[in-house]
């Protein structure tokens, strides 16, 4: 996936005005059908795909971008439809803070120089796919829920973590984290899928590429390559590391503890505090892990 287009069609957004009241905006705000636009600070009740005639398309947020609360418990799905939504350094891009049936978030589509990207945590986020949280002040994504899904997004320069998840029985798959000031991924809770057909990739960020924390979790195919910490670090009980692949990394390409942590099929390469380190209590080789220095629990297989 890439946003090239979009990123640079946001640069030309040059103009600035004060955010709106809370206005309500969306394809049917009141129930009858009646469409408002969205701008800078409004709150959107219902479902909308951006255009031309919404404001907040056409020029920088002076604070935060827009709320999602949706009415009712219907489901919903704002489309950006290749629109880049634009801050100034302040507020979060997209806040998602309720909404009883859950919002899909689509892309393509961008979210730039804000405080924090797009933050969910109350668990009214039910996907995100194919959007750039790029050059935000924070994190450029915050999410927590149950069963939610970030596929094919990409987090790009923001000033702390690329991607901050949290909860249970949640997919992350296909995303990309890049060049962010602490973090790529971070991975907290129980039961997360991160990766599968599709991994995840974690390059050229300032601390670890991935960070896993908690129990049950399922990595496979994630590559992390000249990130400042580690390629991956977990903790994790009760979970497997498949087929990562961690190349010049500052730190060790896997550093891992854990209860009943399987690690296979996983290769590390040039990184310059060692290759495989995995311990704990009944930590288990599954085969097939490559590394100049490999331990998991005891010398690799």
């Amino acid at each position: 996936m890439r946003f090239a287009t979009v990123v640079a069609l946001s640069c030309l957004l040059l103009a600035r005005s004060a955010p709106a009241g809370s206005r309500r905006c969306g394809d049917d705000v009141d129930g009858r059908g009646t469409a408002v636009p969205c701008d800078c600070g409004d709150v959107l009740v219902s479902s909308r795909t951006l255009g031309d005639r919404d404001p907040i398309t056409q020029h920088a947020c002076d604070g935060t971008g827009l709320v999602v609360d949706l009415r009712g418990d219907a489901p919903a799905e704002l489309s950006l439809a290749g629109r880049a939504l634009e801050g100034s350094g302040q507020g979060i891009g997209i806040q998602v803070t309720g909404g009883g049936g859950g919002l899909r978030l689509k892309g393509p589509g961008a979210v730039r120089a804000f405080g924090v990207g797009i933050q969910a945590l109350t668990g009214a986020l039910v996907a995100a796919s194919d959007v750039l949280a790029a050059e935000n002040h924070g994190d450029g994504f915050q999410v927590a829920g149950t069963g939610y899904a970030i596929t094919r997004c990409e987090a790009v320069r923001n000033g702390h973590d690329g991607f901050q998840l949290r909860g249970r029985a949640f997919r992350v798959e296909g995303n990309r984290a890049l060049e962010n000031g602490r973090r790529g991924f971070v991975i907290a809770g129980r039961d997360a899928v991160v990766g599968g057909a599709a991994g995840n990739e974690a390059a050229g960020n300032g601390r670890d590429g991935l960070a896993v924390h908690g129990s049950g979790h399922a990595v496979e195919g994630a590559q992390a390559t000249a990130n400042g910490g580690p390629g991956m670090r977990a903790h994790v009980v009760e979970g497997k590391i498949k087929a990562l692949v961690a190349v010049g990394n500052r730190g060790k390409g896997l550093r891992a503890a854990g209860r009943d942590l399987l690690v296979s099929d996983s290769q590390a390469q040039e990184n310059r505090r060692g290759g495989i380190d995995a311990h704990g209590t009944t930590v288990r080789d599954g085969g097939g892990n490559r590394a100049r220095e490999c331990r998991v629990g005891r010398p690799c297989k």
